[in-house]
């Protein structure tokens, strides 16, 4: 799960047009949002269905993978502001510091309270607490402790933190090149390095480590995941600059125009990834097709998703859907959500009967929202909103 916020765009540290263009794009934010919030319903609702006889129900991979491809999305564009010259370079301790507490503060609480209440989610040993104090958890397979192994997903995310810079001092030099000094081609160059390497990583990990720890972990690697990363950045990057007058995108803007095309394509890929050819429902082994066909489906889905709200109109269909209210405030506290989720799940598995037949799984992700989202919603007031207004140095008294 990403801990980045779409309202990051209102943060964009340039007084250029193109920065203010997209930073004041509301109706964008909100749909940004709301993909967020879609995102932490469909985790919800594919482990809340693991317990039920309809595993099946959600988009299995698709969560993390939609957050990592938003976060690409919302991180890159200051960097590329500076990349094709209409900004300064970033600041690396002010980046640092804004993402260490707009990540840390809420899964400390939600690590440290999950450990008082189930014991078995508790680390091992000192190394255990070390990593998961610091979200290196995925570094020893005994790091993903009962009720808190979701939270692979924030170290890949840490990853990416600290990986942003770097990529975007290499695309810098690819730009020095001849021959590259084109404002997309070094960062098409960046993407299909970033292919390479997760492509190259899964292949390895599925058949050249034979260490079952190894195997547990090694995938959940910002290596596995570089690419989706990646595209969400292509996206920004493209964006940034059309609107810096540095170039078009007319593919994409004519793929974002034609909204029943961007949906009807979003559909096949959600059926691809969700059917028997992406692999099994529950957690049993999967072959290298297998991962590739979901993995590949999950990750255009988002991407699909992501041009047709960012490129698309503020009154276009999905830009409507996923503004809606109800779904920006879920998006607003997706990250409470998501990590109060499953120790939620499993307390609550232990107290309630879970009744057979489609009623039964309706009343149990019920249940299961009822407790997630409330509580998402008071971590995000009382922990993230503080947290995020102080590492940008705004008074308390306007928090």
């Amino acid at each position: 799960m990403a801990a980045t916020s779409p309202e990051i765009l209102a943060d964009a540290s340039s007084g250029t047009r193109a920065g203010r263009r997209l930073s004041s794009a509301g109706g964008h934010v909100d749909g940004l949002t709301g993909l967020r919030g879609f995102a932490a319903l469909v985790v919800v609702f594919v482990h809340g269905s693991g317990h039920t006889a309809y595993p099946w129900l959600g988009l299995h991979g698709y969560g993390p993978i939609a957050l990592f491809v938003l976060s690409g999305f919302l991180l890159i564009q200051p960097w590329s502001r500076w990349l094709i010259g209409v900004a300064d370079k970033p600041s690396v301790s002010t980046f640092a510091r804004r993402r260490i507490w707009r990540i840390f503060p809420a899964y400390l609480v939600v690590l440290l309270v999950t450990a008082l209440v189930l014991p078995g989610s508790r680390p091992l040993e000192a190394d255990g607490w070390f990593r998961a104090l610091t979200l290196t958890n995925t570094f020893g397979a005994d790091g993903l402790r009962p009720g808190m192994e979701h939270t692979w997903s924030l170290g890949t995310e840490l990853s990416w933190y600290a990986a942003v810079p770097l990529v975007a001092v290499a695309v810098a030099t690819l730009s020095r090149l001849r021959g590259l000094r084109h404002p997309v081609r070094p960062m098409l160059v960046a993407v299909a390095i970033a292919f390479a390497v997760s492509a190259g990583w899964r292949y390895y990990v599925m058949f050249h480590v034979e260490d079952f720890g190894r195997m547990i972990t090694f995938p959940l690697w910002l290596p596995g995941f570089i690419i989706c990363f990646m595209l969400g950045a292509l996206v920004a990057h493209l964006l940034v600059v059309e609107q810096s007058g540095r170039g078009t995108m007319r593919a994409v803007r004519w793929f974002a125009g034609h909204q029943w095309l961007v949906i009807v394509v979003a559909l096949a890929l959600a059926l691809l990834g969700n059917s028997p050819l992406g692999g099994p429902w529950t957690f049993q082994p999967a072959t290298f097709s297998e991962v590739s066909i979901r993995t590949a489906a999950c990750t255009l889905l988002a991407v699909v998703l992501l041009v047709g709200v960012a490129a698309g109109a503020d009154d276009s269909p999905l830009n409507r859907l996923f503004s809606m209210r109800w779904l920006v405030a879920t998006g607003r506290w997706s990250y409470g959500i998501y990590l109060w989720h499953m120790p939620a799940m499993l307390l609550l598995a232990d107290g309630v009967s879970i009744q057979p037949g489609f009623a039964g799984l309706a009343i149990w992700l019920a249940i299961l929202l009822a407790v997630a989202i409330p509580l998402g919603a008071l971590t995000y007031h009382f922990v993230e909103r503080p947290a995020i207004a102080w590492s940008k140095g705004i008074p308390l008294h306007l928090r």
